[in-house]
Order: C-alpha cells, then structure tokens, then sequence
C-alpha cells in the first residue's frame, strides 16, 4: 500500500479539527447548578423578614416623628409656663403681706392702695384677689368715718391716720394724744404718734415715742425698720442704735 503524501496527510487532519469544533458548538456545555442548602434558604428568609420588619413607610416615619416633636414642644412649653406662674404667685403673696401689715398697723390709707395694687396688678391669682377684696372692704369702712363722730380710742386712730396721709399732721396728732387718754399704754397709737411727729421734723420725740412703743411691744421694732415714714432717721445714729441693734455701729469720721 501506497504511503500517502505529506500534503494529503495535512489535509486529513485540518478537516478532522474543523469538525472536532463544529461538534463543540453543536452540543452546548450544560452547567449543573449546585443544590440550595437548608441553610442558605432559612438565613435567606431571615433577612427578607428583617428587612422588612425594619421598612417602615415614609409617611409612618414623618407621623412618628411630628408626634415625638409634638411631645417634646409641649414638656417644653409646660416648663416654661410653670416658672413664670410660681414668680408672679411669689410676688403677689409678698404685696399682699405688705397690705396686711399696714392694716394691722391700722395704716388703713396704706393698706388700702396696697390692696388696690395687688387687685390691679394680679388679677389672675384667684385666691390673693379675694383676700384683698374683703380687706380693702375692711380699710373703706374704716376710712368712710368721720372725724366728728369719733368717740373710742380706736376711732380716734383711725380719724387721725387718714389725716396724716392727707399731710395734716397737728390734727393727726390731736386724734393720737385724745386716744392715748383712754389707753396711754397703747402701743400702736404711741407707734403712729412717732411716725407723724418724724414727718413733722420733731426727731426727739419721735425717737422717745418710739422707744416706748418698741419697749411695750417689740414688734414695732420690725415695722420701723420697712417704715417710711422714719426714712428721715434713717441715718440717725440713735435710730439706728434703737431699731437696729444687732448692726455695729457705724464708723465716726
């Protein structure tokens, strides 16, 4: 037999490739999918459950957050209404205690636009504004009297602290000595004689008046130191040395 030639040979073997590769694309290789394990498929089902749990919708999210500002605001403005209410309640007790005072010193003038100052001022504390009305009620019958029909020693005060408010101090006077005789122990009215001879500039009696009044009734001591009517002996050494005696003693230059 014949041994074929190299050309030939060659040939053969060009055609064998050629349908070698028309094969392979005949017949598609087939990739085998792997098998899902239990594993996967559960750890798969817990993040699709948390993701969804964890989704909340848009408007859900803009509804829950207005709410919790809402909250916030409103703790905010209750704090901040609250701070307020206690100062102004704070206030109007203090000038409703300075009324009483003065109508306890029947000072009727004084307690009286005392008590019209807190009625005017805070109108919004219920329980104050009554307490002023009845007393101011009080001060106007004491000071609706006339100074003629004045007979005890209690209206004799009263006729006379109307006429030192009024500035007419003489008459005042004449009221408190007229009162003093039915009661020259009386406290109060030798207070109120002290008071109105310091507006008149009679500082001696003034201070010796005074004495007496602290001496039968410490107290008075308190009210001379608030007292206006003395803010002409206020830097008087023996006013001073009687109404405040726990201070030391001012320097001598």
């Amino acid at each position: 037999m014949p041994k074929p030639s190299p050309v030939k040979k060659r040939r053969a073997n060009t055609a064998a490739k050629v349908r070698l590769q028309r094969g392979a694309k005949r017949t598609p290789k087939v990739l085998a999918k792997k098998p899902r394990t239990a594993r996967s498929a559960s750890s798969q089902k817990a993040t699709v459950r948390t993701h969804r749990s964890s989704t909340v919708p848009k408007r859900a999210q803009s509804t829950h957050a207005k709410e919790i500002s809402t909250d916030r605001s409103a703790g905010k403005s209750m704090s901040r209404d609250e701070k307020p209410r206690q100062l102004i309640r704070t206030a109007s007790l203090k000038q409703y205690e300075a009324a009483v005072r003065f109508l306890y010193s029947h000072d009727y003038e004084k307690a009286r636009i005392a008590f019209e100052k807190v009625i005017a001022t805070f109108a919004d504390d219920k329980e104050v504004l009554e307490r002023c009305r009845i007393h101011l009620r009080l001060c106007e019958q004491k000071l609706a009297r006339r100074p003629s029909a004045a007979r005890t020693l209690d209206e004799h005060y009263d006729v006379a602290i109307a006429l030192m408010n009024q500035g007419k101090y003489d008459e005042s006077i004449d009221h408190l000595n007229r009162a003093l005789k039915s009661d020259p122990k009386c406290d109060y009215v030798i207070y109120a004689l002290a008071a109105t001879q310091c507006r008149t500039g009679d500082f001696d009696s003034a201070l010796a008046n005074l004495q007496t009044a602290i001496s039968l009734k410490p107290e008075n001591r308190f009210l001379a130191q608030r007292d206006s009517d003395f803010e002409t002996l206020k830097q008087d050494s023996r006013f001073a040395s009687l109404v405040f005696p726990d201070q030391p003693p001012a320097p001598t230059r």
